[in-house]
């Protein structure tokens, strides 16, 4: 039996949450948060990586596309019941806080826009890093509520599920990725929203943003690099 502690603060039904990624902003969204995480993550194909918070199964199915080997894991049997439909990647019941894997057990692993809803972001973070092999890879996607997207949506913030998020600023994520190996951030969409025309100038956009505004990027993706297994290295433990 998985215990399932402590939990996230994520409430929403999982049908309209998938049914986001077909609207126009979720489809644009998506797609440059998809290439962000590709990029930090580096080879992939024939790797096991973990989607921590799979949700529907949406990024696991770009990662089998990719030739990577997938587990992924959600604490809603909803989302996991629409994942199914998805992926061939194995699904497993389970919180981030508290992973149902042996220490170890992936190449690397994603955690996307699931920190903002967790009680513990450190945890989190402790977690990915205990079931990633050594000299392996963590990445984590986080939502920049100081970028022009939460500018421009900073009334969603007060209705749920939003109410409940806690979105990481820079430091904070750079601050938590430190503790387990070495960090870098990168950052992307700097659209505020899917505006008229978007395709056509986005490119442009987010070619500018990288190069002189990547503060303002709405999603933020730290990159962890852990340390390579070695005789002065000591075994990464999650606290208990």
């Amino acid at each position: 039996m998985i215990t399932i502690e402590p939990p996230t603060r994520w409430s929403a039904p999982a049908d309209a949450y998938d049914a986001w990624f077909d609207r126009p902003w979720g489809h644009h969204a998506t797609a440059i948060e998809h290439r962000l995480l590709l990029d930090a993550a580096g080879p992939i194909s024939g790797r096991a990586a973990l989607d921590a918070g799979c949700g529907t199964g949406r990024f696991m199915h770009r990662l089998e596309a990719e030739g990577a080997n997938v587990i992924g894991i959600d604490r809603d049997p909803d989302a996991l019941a629409i994942a199914r439909n998805r992926t061939t990647g194995a699904l497993l019941l389970g919180d981030t806080h508290q992973i149902p894997l042996p220490d170890g057990s992936v190449d690397i692993a994603f955690a996307v826009t699931v920190c903002e809803f967790a009680a513990s972001p450190a945890r989190v973070f402790a977690e990915l890093a205990r079931v990633t092999k050594p000299g392996g890879r963590v990445v984590v996607g986080s939502l920049n509520r100081t970028s022009p997207w939460g500018c421009w949506k900073r009334r969603q913030f007060s209705l749920p599920p939003w109410d409940t998020a806690h979105l990481l600023d820079r430091r904070t994520l750079t601050d938590l990725g430190t503790q387990h190996g070495r960090c870098s951030l990168r950052a992307g969409l700097y659209s505020p929203d899917a505006l008229p025309g978007i395709e056509r100038w986005s490119p442009a956009l987010e070619r500018l943003g990288r190069h002189f505004a990547t503060r303002f990027g709405a999603f933020q993706v730290l990159t962890i690099e852990l340390t390579p297994a070695g005789p002065n290295n000591l075994t990464r433990m999650a606290p208990r």
